[in-house]
Parts: structure tokens; C-alpha cells; sequence
């Protein structure tokens, strides 16, 4: 399934439901990906705009991957 992502908003609504389909809490993703729990709770509420390298990290463990489609 692909999903176009256009916000880190989005990108935060994502990762959380990932997460939760993998019945996986915020303190073990964080101690997966080393991202404290305190901004990954921000960056699954849109409130804090991650480093690419986080977003990186936090798919890996989730298992999602990420594709780039170039805009004509």
C-alpha cells in the first residue's frame, strides 16, 4: 500500500498508527531508535519536525518503507 505523504503531520499520523498496529509502545520504539519519548510523542502529534535521519530510524523499526516520486 503507498501513502503520499505531504506534512511531517502526516508523517507523525503515520507513524503512530504503524505503531500501534504493531501493538509496540512509544517507550519501545524510543529504546529501538535511540529518539527519546518525550519528541517522539511530538513527532507522532506533528508537533516537532524530525531530522530526515530520525524519520529514517523510526520507519526502519516500524517497518515502513520510503519511496520518492518525482513531481512533473
Amino acid at each position: 500500500m503507498h501513502r503520499k505523504i505531504g506534512t511531517h503531520e502526516e508523517l507523525g499520523e503515520l507513524l503512530r498508527s504503524r505503531r500501534r498496529a504493531l501493538k509496540m509502545s512509544q517507550t519501545d520504539l524510543a529504546s529501538l531508535t535511540g529518539v527519546d519519548q518525550g519528541n517522539l510523542s511530538k513527532i507522532e502529534r506533528g508537533q516537532l519536525p524530525a531530522t530526515l535521519d530520525t524519520y529514517f530510524r523510526l520507519m526502519s523499526a516500524l517497518g515502513i518503507d520510503l519511496y520518492a516520486e518525482l513531481r512533473s
